[in-house]
């Protein structure tokens, strides 16, 4: 049985290679078996489970503002008359949202469509698993690449692999993570999104984009829970899916510089730990904590405890620039962090031009159908490769041509289901 194998991630980026063992068209044949067997079991469970769709009962959307409410932002009546009721409640840049501060600038525009619609025909409020599963793996070129991080994350055990994507995917129903794209950065707390938190800033040595995260601006007294738990599902998700177009990876550095023990916040902390751990194992190359505190260690010990062998062996702790640019250049670090890259952030809102194709139903309809039959075409490509009915060259090809297929109605697909990110705006 292939197993797992300790990684030095600091010797990969040294060379600047990517680890490509155990990845789409780099598998051994023990490998392959391993990844067959995973894809069995997954498309039973298809099966077993069409008829019974799982409920959204923690959605991360409607959590707080109108969606709490059960207002739908057409009903302009309405709408007015629940900012007029809870003017103070939205006026609290605790509980502020994107949204609120557009209708309180005078911005009344419906920045996404106010009828949220899954995939797949699904009703709003239960999803298949199946139809979660396929919206998941539009992040990726290839639905192998999917499968693969939860099986490399899992030591290639075919039992625990299966049970870290089925645990993954009901997390995902349960959340509702796919109206929370829909709705973007609209449902976003607004004093996080004015102060940049979390940003995209550069590539790393590796070509994967880079993303920030300064602590010092985080803020807990400034945001309530439930802001918090969306902000971390959302943010994670986002640079889930930017990573698409920079091999499906990303490199995250958290900046401890300048933070103080008001920025602390141990659940909020854990709360990304385990979201990153469920539902993007191995998406990120390396997760880099950049450190010139002594408040720090306390933290490190409560972290390390938390995190499962595959993250706890890409986390590095670096505390000078020298050592950050092992996996940086010099020029797409930060000033701020003792790097050339100057850059100055200001948040541009979200408009409804930016969101057009969500409001297109035909072309939406025509892109479901596209990716519909991409999905299905793959499925039978897999069905023929597990059961070995065909010369294994013409098995591979033929889902090779599927996989590309797959590709292109997801890319096509995608502005269709989701709002525009502050990255594509800029």
């Amino acid at each position: 049985m292939t197993t797992s194998e300790p990684i030095d991630i600091q010797a990969h980026y040294k060379k600047g290679a990517k680890q490509t063992s155990g990845t789409v068209g780099h598998l051994e044949a023990s490998q392959e078996q391993v990844l067959k067997e995973v894809w069995s079991k997954l498309l039973a469970h298809f099966e077993n489970t069409k008829n019974t769709p799982i409920k959204v009962e923690k959605s991360l959307v409607k959590n707080s503002g109108l969606a709490k409410a059960g207002i739908s932002t057409s009903d302009t009546e309405a709408v007015e008359k629940w900012y007029a009721d809870n003017k103070d409640e939205i006026k609290d840049i605790k509980n502020q949202l994107v949204c609120d501060k557009l209708y309180l600038d005078g911005n009344r525009d419906i920045m996404v469509p106010s009828t949220f619609k899954p995939l797949f025909g699904d009703s709003a409020d239960t999803r298949t698993f199946s139809s979660a599963f396929w919206q998941a793996t539009m992040r990726f070129h290839s639905p192998d690449a999917y499968v693969l991080k939860f099986v490399r994350a899992s030591g290639w055990n075919v039992d625990k692999a299966f049970v870290r994507i089925r645990g993954s995917i009901e997390r995902r129903i349960t959340q509702e993570i796919d109206r929370l794209m829909w709705e973007g950065d609209t449902a976003q707390h607004n004093g996080v999104t004015q102060n940049g938190m979390c940003l995209h800033i550069g590539n790393d040595r590796l070509g994967s984009p880079v993303f920030i995260v300064t602590v010092r601006q985080n803020a807990p007294k400034l945001r309530s829970e439930a802001n918090a738990e969306k902000l971390a599902a959302y943010a994670l998700e986002k640079a889930a899916q930017l990573s698409r177009k920079y091999g499906e990876e990303a490199l995250i550095v958290y900046d401890f510089s300048g933070f103080k023990i008001e920025n602390v916040d141990l659940g909020f902390t854990k709360l990304i730990v385990t979201t990153l751990q469920e539902l993007y194992p191995l998406t990120f190359t390396a997760t880099l904590l950049f450190v010139n505190s002594w408040l720090f260690s306390g933290i490190w010990r409560a972290i390390r405890g938390w995190l499962d062998p595959a993250i706890a062996q890409r986390t590095v702790v670096v505390k000078d620039v020298e050592s950050l640019e092992t996996f940086v250049d010099r020029s797409q670090i930060p000033v701020e962090m003792g790097g050339q890259y100057k850059y100055e952030y200001t948040y541009v809102y979200p408009t409804k031009e930016g969101n057009a194709k969500m409001f297109d139903t035909e072309g939406r309809q025509a892109a479901e159908a596209e990716f519909a039959t991409a999905v299905d075409a793959f499925v039978e490509q897999t069905k023929s490769w597990i059961d070995g009915s065909g010369p294994a060259t013409h098995d591979a090809e033929s889902r090779s041509q599927a996989a590309a297929a797959f590709d292109t109605a997801a890319a096509n697909l995608d502005p269709f289901i989701r709002a525009q990110f502050f990255d594509e705006r800029v």
